[in-house]
């Protein structure tokens, strides 16, 4: 093959290119599951003054709830977010990313009110 049939082999895949259509595609997904403690919310919590039940109106029901054996509990809050993003270059290269970030939240609680707040 001469060096001229060549240069306009390339040249005309080149040019076809454009028309193949879309050669790029991308994807983004999030998503959000649980009860998120804002930063706000949680500096209004102050230990041994906020109570059990302005928690539970705020935050709605615990995801889960221990017993201490000295008779407390510890109210526990869990938040998770997932970000989801794929990519593809024409059928050539193609990726995936996944990101999952947990955020809890912990209350102790003693005769109903918060002892000690803290987070995870």
């Amino acid at each position: 093959m001469s060096f001229r049939t060549t240069v306009a082999i390339v040249l005309l895949a080149c040019l076809s290119i454009p028309l193949t259509g879309c050669l790029i595609t991308g994807d983004h997904h999030e998503s959000t599951s649980g009860t998120q403690v804002s930063d706000a919310t949680f500096n209004q919590i102050k230990p041994n003054s906020t109570t059990e039940d302005w928690i539970r109106a705020t935050l709605g029901t615990p995801s889960t709830e221990s017993i201490l054996r000295d008779g407390g509990r510890i109210l526990k809050y869990s938040y998770t977010e997932k970000r989801e993003s794929s990519g593809a270059v024409f059928l050539i290269f193609g990726g995936h990313d996944e990101k999952r970030i947990d955020h809890t939240a912990f209350f102790e609680i003693h005769g109903g009110v918060v002892t000690k707040a803290w987070r995870e």
